[in-house]
């Protein structure tokens, strides 16, 4: 690597440090909705400090994913009747990523196949997560984690859009492709990104290890399960989109997740039966 390029790297390593610091209100939000003991009432009154959170939100409650038959014109209702506690809170906290790092300067970045992906991959680690019972894997945390795994690249949109779009404009929707050029353009990959963006607006400690140690070795039996079940449902998730899995490709992710063939394949048709009711959903998670 020679010295102008090490140089790039570094001063966009430096840029990451300058992330926008959150506003008092979504920083009210993000207590709330990591708060393993929030009441409903106090919840909907923290989220409507943000009336495009609660639009949002009350979006997702009347989407066809939902098939909803009466409209759901209230948070209250919309969290007790149709998305639950949990899924609020999760979708909240990447609808509230997602519109602090706003990407509309990068011109290539698909909002809806952004959250296509990572609305895929979470609820496929959630379907896992209840499938295969890990002892130290939820099945909400799994869908979390599986939410925010690909947040680095709305920070990248963000910080570096020419730079990003560069990379889009040779495929946009091969995350395979984006994820290694991201780390070849920018010295770091963009699941580091998204542990920095983590750590700087302090997200559970969970959340940030996630990240950071995602495509490293030597974790804890733990931290194992959660990153098997995350990769399983990442490469389901490519499956999916691309339109060309066989089965021997999700016999190698079984075993590879040390996962029974039966689990992966159930899962994988369920999320290929429910994919256009999960890109309605995705237009509604990107404001699209």
């Amino acid at each position: 690597m020679d010295e102008i390029t090490k140089l790039s790297i570094e001063s966009r390593i430096n840029k990451l440090k300058n992330l926008p610091a959150l506003p008092e209100a979504s920083v009210k939000i993000l207590e709330a909705v990591n708060d393993p003991d929030v009441e409903i009432e106090t919840l909907v009154k923290v989220i409507s400090l943000s009336p495009a959170l609660v639009a949002r939100l009350l979006g997702l409650a009347n989407s066809a994913f939902f098939g909803q038959l009466n409209q759901i014109d209230d948070l209250h209702t919309a969290i007790v009747r149709v998305l639950g506690l949990q899924l609020v809170k999760s979708l909240s906290l990447g609808i509230l990523l997602n519109v602090q790092l706003d990407p509309k300067h990068c011109k290539g970045f698909d909002s809806q196949s952004f959250w296509m992906h990572s609305l895929i991959t979470a609820i496929t680690a959630q379907k896992l997560a209840n499938q295969h019972r890990w002892q130290n894997v939820s099945p909400a945390n799994a869908y979390t984690c599986g939410l925010l795994l690909h947040i680095g690249i709305l920070v990248a949109a963000y910080l570096f859009p020419e730079e990003l779009d560069g990379i889009l404009c040779q495929d946009s929707n091969n995350y395979f492709h984006i994820e290694a050029e991201i780390e070849k353009r920018f010295g770091q990959s963009h699941y580091q990104m998204g542990y920095i963006l983590l750590k700087k607006w302090r997200l559970p400690e969970f959340y940030q290890s996630m990240l950071n140690q995602f495509n490293t070795n030597g974790l804890t039996e733990n931290q194992t399960e959660l990153n098997r079940c995350l990769h399983a449902s990442q490469r389901i998730c490519y499956s999916i989109l691309d339109q060309d899995a066989e089965e021997s490709d999700l016999n190698l992710i079984a075993e590879q997740a040390q996962l029974p063939f039966e689990a992966v394949i159930t899962v994988f048709r369920t999320m290929l039966d429910g994919k256009d009711n999960v890109q309605k959903l995705a237009s509604e998670m990107g404001g699209c």
